[in-house]
Formats: C-alpha cells, structure tokens, sequence
C-alpha cells in the first residue's frame, strides 16, 4: 500500500477522506474477509482507532439496553464486553472476525441470526457529510447492509436486552463447536468465499462437482470445507482468485446455481479475473 492513516476520531477521518485529492481511499476494518492483489492497493488506507474502538450504554429502559459501538471495535472485544455486562443480543457475531463496522456494511451473522435483528441505527460519513440513519432506512438482506453508496459506518447503536442471556451464552458455545469442529480454522483464509444459496448450502455444490482439495500454488479448497480457501503455504493472491474462479465456473456449468461472492476484493484486478464487487 501507497499510504497507512490511522485515525481516532470522526474529525480525523473527515480530515483524511476530504485530502484524498481524487486518489482512492479505503477504510479498513480488519481484513477477513477481503482479497488484496499481489501488487497492493494505491491511495490511502485508512484503519480506525480511538474512539471509534469505544462503546457505551445509552439508555435502558423496560428491559432494553441501548448499546453505542464505535465500528472499529472488533467483534471478539464486542461480544467480551457484552458478556461482562451480561446483555444477550449479539450472538449471531459469535466467530465472525472482523470488526463492528464491517459486521454492519455486510449484515453479518451464523445459524444464531444477523446483525439486523438487534442494530437501531448507524452513524457515519456519506457524500453529504456525516449523518445518521435508522435500520428502517437501511435495505438490510442475507449478507447486504444496504448501506448508501460511499457511506463509511463509523458507529452503530444496538438494541439488546438482559433476558435471555445465560440462555444466548448456551447457545453460543455450542455454535462455536460446530465450528470448530467442521471449519479450517488452523490454515489463513479470508473466510465463507460464497453465500448460501436459498435452500442449499455453497460448500456442499463445491464438494459436489469434485473440488474439495483442489490447490492452485499455495491456495487450496478445503477439504474440511469446501467453502473455505486455505493458505497451506506461501500462497498468493492470484492463486485464491484463480480457486474462487474455478469454483464459480465449475458449479455454474455443472449445477447452473451462479454463486454469489461472500469475499469481497480492493484493488486493481484483471477483467479476466472475475472482479468479485
């Protein structure tokens, strides 16, 4: 990368993005599941810190406790945090990497359910300047924040609630077995590559026309997962793309279901190469 800009208030980054002088800017959370070619990223990244790593309790009232989460909060910190202060809410998060202002831009979520279910409103920078917009406005779907174009979440405000917890908590622990015991959490990946599509599941329509172990370099389709691609050594770039390209194409032409990208790219990426966004 060009440039490395970390930032750690709303005046700071309002700062950076209107000294871009048409160069790219790219707000970084912290990289799951992202796809950065081999050659790097021109512009300014930008990495938010300080008070965007804050959260704080707004209100609580008839059993609902308004939570204010800076968005570049790490969701583990997030869920250690709520957990201390014994709010149930944010189960779905549980073993999602990445931070809050990510889990938003892409409605994140497991089997337990998706960040739309508990997020009241975003705070953030648009075109127009800062802002804030309530989850009704906010065309939220399977892994879609519906977030306005160009819009930067700077923060989130969540709506949990203290009943249910020890319940949530049970739930949660056995969610993170499953999958441990069924995803390739030892090897590097940049998580799910495609969604879900309805009524089936990504992994299994790679299994099913014959990739699980396919390698390509470094990269490889798991063979504890199919959705997954692992770095078993020295893996590039281009190596990942070339297993997700491999993998749309393949079950496009044997299955006719098009799958849909989970991952998402940065950069500058050859046509040829399937540009994932």
């Amino acid at each position: 990368m060009e440039r490395l800009v970390f930032v750690d208030d709303a005046e700071e980054l309002a700062s950076v993005l209107a000294s871009g002088g048409g160069r790219p800017i790219h707000v970084l959370g912290n990289g799951s599941n992202l796809l950065i070619p081999d050659a790097g990223l021109r512009g300014t990244v930008v990495k938010l810190g300080g008070t965007f790593r804050e959260s704080r309790i707004l209100s609580e009232e008839a059993g609902t406790v308004r939570l204010h989460v800076g968005a570049g909060l790490l969701n583990a910190v997030l869920l250690a945090r709520v957990a201390k202060l014994g709010l149930a809410g944010l189960g779905p998060l549980a073993g999602v990497p990445g931070t809050v202002g990510g889990a938003v831009a892409m409605n994140a979520g497991t089997a337990l359910g998706e960040v739309a279910d508990v997020l009241e409103s975003i705070e953030g920078i648009g075109p127009g300047g800062t802002c804030t917009l309530a989850r009704a406005e906010l065309p939220m779907s399977y892994r879609e924040g519906g977030l306005p174009d160009r819009f930067i979440v700077t923060a989130a405000v969540f709506r949990l609630t203290r009943a249910g917890f020890e319940e949530e908590q049970a739930r949660t622990a056995a969610h993170l077995a499953r999958r441990k015991a069924t995803q390739p959490l030892d090897l590097p990946s940049c998580g799910s590559v495609f969604r879900n599509p309805v009524g089936d599941h990504a992994g299994r329509l790679i299994e099913a026309v014959g990739l699980k172990g396919h390698r390509e370099g470094g990269a490889a389709i798991s063979e504890r997962h199919a959705n997954f691609i692992v770095n078993v050594g020295g893996a590039t770039a281009a190596n990942v793309m070339a297993c997700i390209r491999l993998a749309f194409d393949r079950v496009r032409a044997e299955t006719a279901v098009s799958l849909v990208p989970e991952v998402h790219v940065l950069g500058e990426w050859p046509r040829t190469e399937w540009p994932l966004s």
